[in-house]
């Protein structure tokens, strides 16, 4: 009987539900297993960004849970929850971003990455009393990193708006696992095949870490996951989906390589402190600048 009761459950629950219940399932899986004691030494970076990826996951499939509660008479009454999670990464963002141009702020930053053996000594030869409140000329660079960051939280919450008027929910959960998922699959085939193939890196100047083995075969498994996903998370073609799916991880490399060249012309490693692996929010969300609102204009207008 109570077989019966779980069966009909998990016929009842919509496709997205269960892809968000079997994500969570093999991410803390992948983390539980990186959290022994062996592993853990052995790979503690691949540790910190498996739980830092863990936390993220967590708090936006909560939101998107309790977004999908269903009132016959109001809708979906919470759907507020998703769009203050967006706005709270928003907010999060611009603080990131306005410490860095503050050029007090940013040794304070530098210090604290200093302090966690991410940012080699950097010997200031300007005065402390320069420093105090004094802020960083904006050049084009910046303006079109902050206007990219702008851009994707609007186009965050304007894609939460449209798939949930479409009831095309899964789409939402497609642009994310496609875009996020590319930034491991790039990681781990850089570290399996990296420079083996091709000497040179993918933009050396910009990112030296990156390589265009990575970045080819990273970016090509993702979409060929994603667009297997896709077929079941959305309405499109199982060619659309593909097509979706390889330019999301396509425009994430370009959000990747703008973030970095962001944090090369301030010279720092990372936006901040607060995910252990990652940096901080920016640092985590710069796959999506480029890919997610280009396709939310696109649904917009396709859709």
């Amino acid at each position: 009987m109570t077989a019966f009761y779980i069966s009909q459950s998990v016929k009842n629950m919509s496709t997205d539900t269960l892809f968000v219940i079997g994500l969570m399932t093999v991410v803390s899986l992948v983390w539980g297993i990186l959290a022994i004691p062996r592993l853990r030494t052995r790979l503690p970076k691949i540790y910190l960004i498996a739980r830092s990826w863990w936390l993220m996951l967590v708090a936006l499939c909560v939101c998107y849970v309790i977004a999908k509660i269903d009132n016959s008479q109001h809708g979906y009454p919470y759907q507020w929850v998703l769009i203050a999670f967006f706005m709270l990464i928003g907010l999060r963002g611009c603080y990131e971003i306005k410490r860095v141009w503050s050029i007090y702020d940013k040794a304070g930053l530098i210090s604290k990455l200093q302090a966690r053996g991410l940012q080699p000594k950097i010997i200031s030869d300007k005065p402390k009393s320069v420093l105090i409140h004094s802020y960083t000329r904006l050049n084009l660079l910046d303006i079109i990193f902050s206007s990219a960051f702008i851009s994707l939280i609007l186009s965050l919450i304007v894609l939460q708006q449209l798939t949930w008027q479409r009831e095309q929910y899964g789409i939402l959960l497609f642009v994310f696992f496609a875009s996020q998922f590319n930034d491991i699959a790039q990681y781990l085939c850089g570290r399996l095949l990296g420079r083996k193939l091709f000497k040179r890196g993918l933009a050396p100047t910009i990112s030296p870490n990156k390589s265009i083995e990575g970045a080819v075969f990273g970016s090509f498994f993702a979409a060929m996951l994603a667009a297997v996903l896709g077929h079941w998370l959305t309405p499109f073609s199982g060619w659309l989906c593909l097509l979706a799916a390889y330019g999301l991880a396509v425009s994430g490399i370009f959000g990747d390589l703008l973030e970095s060249a962001f944090k090369r012309q301030h010279g720092i490693k990372d936006t901040g402190t607060m995910l252990a692996g990652h940096g901080g929010v920016l640092d985590r969300i710069d796959s999506l600048l480029i890919g997610v609102p280009i396709f939310t204009l696109l649904y917009w207008l396709f859709g």
